[in-house]
């Protein structure tokens, strides 16, 4: 396995999180979410797709194909908001959960993009990429606080 082939594997995983975050976020019912956590979750969804645009766009151009990659730690967050959302709790109870695992899934989304920068290099670039999740650690703090 060469650099090239980690980092491939790597853009293919980062667009398969950010598909399968874009997804799950698109429709969902945040409604018991405070105002300033429900933008800074639209905020989130924009760097979400914007990142998810320009990994297809990066790995098009290298002719890798992402696949149906799905990854597993997304799905578990994911099923986690679900359920979040559909137990009896009490709005700032349910809010407060909500947000720690929302918090999961970004600094997951993070420890990815971090292993795109260990691996990219000179001949592949990441720049665009990089400046877009580099917004990620704002939004973050307008979801968690």
């Amino acid at each position: 396995m060469t650099n090239q082939d980690l980092l491939n594997k790597e853009l293919r995983n980062f667009y398969a999180l950010n598909k399968q975050i874009n997804k799950y976020f698109n429709g969902s019912e945040i409604d018991f979410l405070p105002e300033s956590v429900q933008l800074g979750l639209m905020d989130y969804l924009g760097i979400v797709c914007e990142s998810e645009e320009i990994t297809g766009a990066i790995l098009e151009k290298s002719a890798v194909n992402p696949t149906n990659t799905i990854d597993s730690i997304v799905t578990e967050i994911t099923e986690n908001l679900n359920q979040i959302i559909k137990q009896d709790l009490d709005d700032q109870v349910k809010a407060a959960g909500y947000r720690m695992s929302v918090n999961r899934l970004i600094s997951y989304q993070l420890a990815n993009f971090e292993n795109l920068k260990f691996v990219g290099n000179e001949k592949n670039d990441i720049s665009d990429l990089i400046s877009v999740t580099e917004r990620l650690r704002s939004v973050k703090k307008k979801i968690i606080g």
